[in-house]
């Protein structure tokens, strides 16, 4: 039995902090894991602010705010590991990503590589989306690897944080794809009620479905789409807040009919796959109410993991690709990504 550590580093689009999963992976046969510590560091109001605008800064800015992020990462993982822990194989960070634009060729995700493994004394793998883009890929989503070896005895992986996504296997490949828009329409909703997320769907539970507005959110043309494919943000509010925006519908009625759509485009994506087993995390997972809906929905066993697992599962991917880098191992798939082939994407950076 082989054995091997590593620390995930995950920065979400959700600007709430940095996400550290200290992690134990074993290879018998397949692959297990165990995490040996978790936390998230919540960022400082000046690196939220700086974080959001960096995208409009110029490359000179960029350039000095990577070699800071570094830092900010490096002393974040020092803390992270008090006495006593024993030091991990490598750090697996996925950055905070600035740019991501595959069809015009590039990415970034900033927290300079170097810098961290300088400051920690411990080998660092960053840049995991370049070379898969590199390859014609979008260079997302990579979670897919995770949950192929690390989570197999679920059918299927549905992930519901600002945006639904999924992976599954059919024919002996790994396809992943964006679902529909989820959290970000419920929060954009609760907040016109005064709260920051809908807690249990609450609020939800007290409207009913608007049927013209059901069926307008279910007939965007994304929803035609072969996978692999994947929504941005901008498209979301431009296709889908903006039809909630123009109905005159009460809040509490948008909240029921999206989660019903929700629940509505999890069934079509898996209705034509065999299988009963369906691992459900990020945010969603804790909304009780868009559970219920998508178990009534697609008629599949939902399963809802330890809170662990739903907050810090891609950190726990991300050490986990950064240990198959290490091992030359493929850790970005090709039928989840559209590249041209799979790969062992991740820059190595040694103290």
């Amino acid at each position: 039995m082989e054995t091997f550590s590593a620390i995930g580093v995950m920065s979400g689009s959700s600007l709430d902090g940095l996400d550290l999963a200290f992690c134990e992976f074993k290879r018998n046969g397949g692959w297990s894991f165990k995490i040996l510590k978790a936390k998230t560091s919540p960022f400082p109001e000046e690196w939220r602010l700086k974080l959001i605008s960096l995208p409009s800064k110029s490359q000179q800015e960029i350039d000095k705010t990577n070699v800071q992020f570094g830092q900010f990462i490096g002393e974040a993982v020092n803390e992270f590991l008090q006495d006593g822990d024993s030091k991990p194989d490598l750090i697996a960070s996925h950055g905070h990503t600035v740019f991501h634009e595959p069809e015009r060729g590039f990415t970034l995700q900033i927290g300079d590589g170097q810098t961290i493994a300088n400051l920690t004394g411990i080998t660092t793998i960053n840049d995991f989306r370049s070379k898969d883009i590199e390859l014609g890929g979008q260079g997302a989503p990579l979670v897919p690897i995770g949950d192929a070896l690390l989570f197999k005895e679920f059918d299927f992986c549905l992930n519901i944080g600002g945006i639904a996504n999924i992976s599954f296997d059919k024919n002996g490949k790994r396809l992943a794809f964006d679902i529909c828009a989820a959290n970000q329409l419920l929060n954009h909703l609760s907040l016109q009620l005064g709260a920051p997320f809908d807690e249990g769907g609450a609020f939800a539970q007290l409207g009913k479905l608007n049927i013209p507005l059901f069926k307008k959110l279910n007939s965007d043309p994304y929803f035609l789409l072969e996978p692999p494919k994947s929504l941005s943000n901008q498209y979301v509010q431009m296709a889908f807040t903006s039809l909630l925006e123009a109905s005159d519908s009460s809040v509490e009625d948008k909240l029921y009919t999206v989660v019903k759509h929700i629940a509505f485009q999890v069934n079509e994506a898996v209705k034509m796959h065999n299988g009963n087993k369906m691992l459900l995390t990020g945010g969603g997972a804790l909304n009780q109410f868009l559970v219920d809906a998508i178990s009534m929905e697609t008629n599949k066993q939902i399963i809802v993991p330890a809170n662990e697992i739903i907050d810090f599962k891609e950190a726990i991917i991300f050490a986990f690709m950064g240990i198959l880098r290490k091992l030359k191992e493929i850790n970005c798939l090709a039928s989840a990504t559209g590249a041209s082939r799979d790969c062992s994407s991740g820059v190595i950076h040694q103290p």
